[in-house]
């Protein structure tokens, strides 16, 4: 790839985390799906905060997330995303540009607030995440800036766009500039429910647009409609372009043609947190495609950055990354 202004940007919904630690028993009370993600109205939202005591906010977001590990790394980074003129919004921004994240998207003035999302730990750091999207799913295709695209070595989204059509058409714009401009296109599948809606979409634009998938195994499994992911594999090695699927405790496997890569686990420190995993594991095999390495390193890499955040609650960073990467032979 030829030298651009950013190696990476991101696209994604803005969102603020809220987290706090829970008991299984109210994650069952509440009716939720542990571990997954579920859209909720501000009402529902309000009525989750009222019985749990929100331990930290950190800015969060899926794509968001990995860019701030990206920037952590010393990666040239930008975040696309729908933020309001509130006091959220501009922490949002703030916890980006910090970091040194490139982040310019139009900030709308209008009713609805910044995105956010209750996040539920349970006593396994297992997440169960509920989010308000607000202003996040207004993200459209005027706020693309097309120049910011035509510089980018590779363009990240989350599946979670999808949820919202201009957003999703947003993503399609930012995708072609890119494809049009000789980079490359990156996705990550976000959720299993997600893909169970829109898979046919999914799988349309891997077929199209896609370099790297990101996905864990449910997600692959339900891409592919199979229980067995040595099936889901096999199709994955069908596809011409590198797929890279996380496992939790068992690691992660890195697919490209024939070639299957199976990647140890890293155990962190200290389990705390999920939030944020399958995030840090796409910013840390992302810098090492960057820098040129084989697919293993890669693989890694993603997961020695996914350790890191697992010891901590929130997804961003609480070390610098580098000097980890140094100490473990990255």
């Amino acid at each position: 790839m030829d030298k651009k202004r950013f190696e990476v940007v991101g696209i994604g919904n803005a969102i603020v985390d809220m987290l706090a630690n829970v008991e299984d028993d109210f994650i069952v009370q509440q009716n939720m799906k542990k571990g997954a993600m579920q859209l909720v109205d501000p009402n529902v939202s309000s009525n989750i905060c009222d019985c749990i005591q929100v331990e930290e906010k950190n800015s969060g977001g899926s794509v968001a997330n990995s860019i701030a590990g990206l920037a952590c790394m010393g990666n040239r980074v930008a975040f696309v995303g729908k933020i309001s003129k509130d006091a959220q919004g501009t922490a949002f921004e703030q916890s980006l540009k910090q970091l040194g994240v490139y982040f310019n998207t139009k900030k709308s003035d209008g009713a609805q607030p910044t995105g956010h999302c209750v996040v539920l730990i349970t006593p396994d750091a297992q997440r169960t995440m509920n989010t308000c999207l607000g202003v996040a799913g207004a993200l459209a295709p005027e706020d693309i800036d097309r120049k910011m695209l035509q510089d980018t070595k590779i363009t990240f989204a989350e599946g979670y766009l999808w949820e919202s059509p201009p957003a999703k058409e947003a993503t399609y714009k930012a995708m072609d500039i890119t494809k049009e401009s000789g980079g490359q296109c990156a996705l990550s599948l976000s959720d299993a429910f997600c893909v169970q809606r829109y898979r046919r979409s999914f799988l349309d634009l891997i077929d199209k647009k896609m370099d790297i998938l990101f996905a864990n195994e449910d997600e692959i499994l339900q891409l592919f409609e199979t229980e067995s992911l040595n099936e889901a594999l096999d199709a994955c090695s069908k596809l011409d372009i590198i797929c890279a699927i996380t496992r939790s405790e068992q690691g992660s496997v890195i697919v490209k043609g024939g070639n299957v890569h199976h990647i140890q686990p890293l155990a962190p420190s200290k389990l705390t947190d999920t939030t944020g995993a399958g995030d840090l594991y796409a910013a840390g095999f992302l810098h090492g495609y960057l820098k040129g390495q084989d697919l293993m390193v890669c693989g890694k890499t993603g997961s020695i950055v996914a350790a890191e955040a697992i010891s901590h609650f929130g997804a961003r960073p609480k070390m610098p990354l580098l000097d980890l990467l140094k100490q473990k032979g990255c």
